[in-house]
């Protein structure tokens, strides 16, 4: 669908098959999958000697937890920085999240990490309607602070999950709208009609959908109708070089829908980066991916 000339869709919606990095080890799928599990752990580790403190939260039931993250300088009406880990809706969690919190706390920002319910313990139509739960609890928190601009960046499948806020007019109001300064989309997967029946990525159907609730839970497939309500919004969609064509396709033409249904969506294809180290590399202050993410209120 995505990619006419791949006859392996398992290779197109696993990403780990598709770095260019660790060519030197037997299987270089399992290495970068390895090194982004101990990195972000790492990363998350560091935090605590850079100064920086946590607040552990809670916004629901067993992983419905968020961490929010600030220094001594960070002021009290400090902007929000909302990070949504990917990891197919089934795997990984906050503690593989916290890779880009030191540079973004160092630049004036509050960030939050939320964690939430994997499949199969819910099914992922349930996965979404618990995702604006929590979307109505950051709200509701960042209006109790007084933070005035919040953006909202997610990763992969915390990407998709992310589209959920464009697509939820009744718990989204004005001041809401008024609120989000940036939308950021990450190497993320927008149509799930060809993954939700690949045994790799769905083993067993662990996700608990079928053909049509795939369809329904596409966040390329929605109509949206509110883009006026969001014009104060930036929206990027963005994707790394060594994603597969399948992701670098689904994300431009999700930047396109979003464009042609009258928000303000741009495309951005980060070169040399693969689905990993895009995330690895928001630990470093002066990377090309952290200064993206540090300068988008200036954008």
């Amino acid at each position: 669908m995505y990619n006419p000339n791949s006859n392996d869709p398992d290779r197109e919606y696993f990403p780990s098959h598709n770095t260019t990095r660790f060519q030197d080890q037997p299987e270089p799928n399992l290495a970068v999958l390895d090194n982004f599990i101990r990195v972000t752990q790492q990363h998350e580790k560091d935090l605590e000697r850079q100064g920086i403190n946590v607040d552990q939260l809670r916004y629901g039931a067993d992983r419905q937890v968020v961490d929010i993250f600030s220094s001594a300088s960070t002021a009290n009406d400090a902007p929000l920085f909302v990070f949504i880990h990917g990891g197919y809706w089934q795997m990984l969690d906050k503690s593989h999240s916290c890779s880009l919190v030191g540079p973004l706390v160092r630049r004036g920002f509050r960030v939050a990490v939320m964690d939430y319910n994997l499949c199969p313990s819910v099914t992922l139509e349930e996965l979404m309607s618990q995702f604006e739960e929590f979307l109505n609890w950051i709200f509701d928190y960042a209006q109790l602070i007084k933070v005035s601009k919040i953006t909202f960046a997610g990763h992969s499948a915390g990407a998709h999950l992310l589209a959920r806020i464009l697509n939820s007019q009744e718990l989204i109001n004005a001041n809401h709208h008024k609120m989000v300064w940036a939308l950021i989309f990450m190497c993320g997967v927008y149509d799930l009609r060809e993954l939700w029946n690949l045994e790799s990525v769905n083993p067993k159907n662990i996700l608990g959908i079928n053909g049509p609730q795939a369809e329904a839970l596409s966040p390329m497939l929605w109509e949206y109708t509110n883009a006026a309500a969001w014009s104060s919004t930036h929206m990027y969609v963005i994707v790394a070089e060594h994603d597969s064509v399948t992701f670098i396709e689904q994300s431009r033409r999700f930047a396109q829908a979003l464009s042609e249904s009258g928000f303000k969506a741009t495309f951005q294809l980060f070169d040399k980066y693969d689905h990993f180290d895009i995330i690895e590399d928001t630990a470093l202050d002066e990377s090309r991916i952290t200064r993206f993410l540090t300068n988008i209120r200036n954008a």
